[in-house]
């Protein structure tokens, strides 16, 4: 006689012709695999679904997530780990969430229209790089109210060569507006004050950038 099979999930037994699928090694019938279980979006496993580790756009088995995917800190949508965007504390989020809410530290590729200081035609953007202490939002915050008191002069961006720190970057500004009106003094303040340093490290670098129209008309003069 036949030894019959009893679904784990109903306790009834299964029917010879009926189709059965294996979860972890326990056998349940069709009915059960289609009212109980989900399928992995990644790997194809099939699961329970409380073990479902993924949100209403993807299914996930424990071992994909774990590998593959985190959850954004804010709105809890779970993203691929490799698309994700992570502030100072290596807290992950959604690119929606991201630009809300982690917007005083911007990406290295960021690139604002520029504003133009002063009166002139030479414009000089300094981008200053601080390090030691911290690629933290709420640094770059107090940094960010030093420099934009009266108007936009800086914002901050992120920048793999340094191990704790960020990079200060000014909008164009003629030499006049640098010495007598950027807010440099208080900047630099602020920054020692929060344990930056600059020159003192060996990771840090100055760059100053100037628009090419003020070295000549043509490629050959420029």
């Amino acid at each position: 006689m036949e030894q019959k099979i009893f679904c784990t999930g109903c306790d009834r037994a299964i029917d010879g012709d009926e189709r059965i699928y294996t979860i972890h090694g326990e056998r349940i019938c069709e009915e059960c695999a289609d009212s109980k279980t989900v399928v992995c979006d990644r790997c194809g496993e099939r699961i329970w679904d409380c073990e479902n580790e993924g949100d209403e756009n993807i299914t996930l088995c424990t071992s994909c997530y774990d590998n593959y995917y985190t959850t954004c800190e804010n709105c809890e949508a779970v993203i691929n780990a490799d698309d994700a965007n992570y502030d100072g504390d290596d807290r992950a989020y959604c690119d929606e969430c991201y630009e809300k809410h982690c917007r005083s530290i911007q990406s290295y590729g960021y690139k604002p229209e520029p504003i133009f200081y002063g009166t002139g035609d030479r414009f000089f953007g300094v981008e200053l790089e601080i390090d030691d202490g911290g690629k933290l939002s709420d640094n770059a915050d107090i940094i960010l109210a030093a420099g934009n008191s009266d108007t936009e002069h800086i914002y901050i961006k992120s920048d793999g060569s340094l191990e704790r720190g960020m990079e200060i970057v000014t909008h164009p500004m003629t030499p006049n507006y640098h010495k007598n009106h950027m807010p440099w003094r208080e900047i630099m303040q602020t920054a020692i004050r929060l344990g930056y340093h600059s020159h003192k490290t060996n990771t840090c670098g100055l760059h100053i950038h100037v628009n090419k129209n003020s070295l000549g008309d043509t490629r050959e003069l420029q």
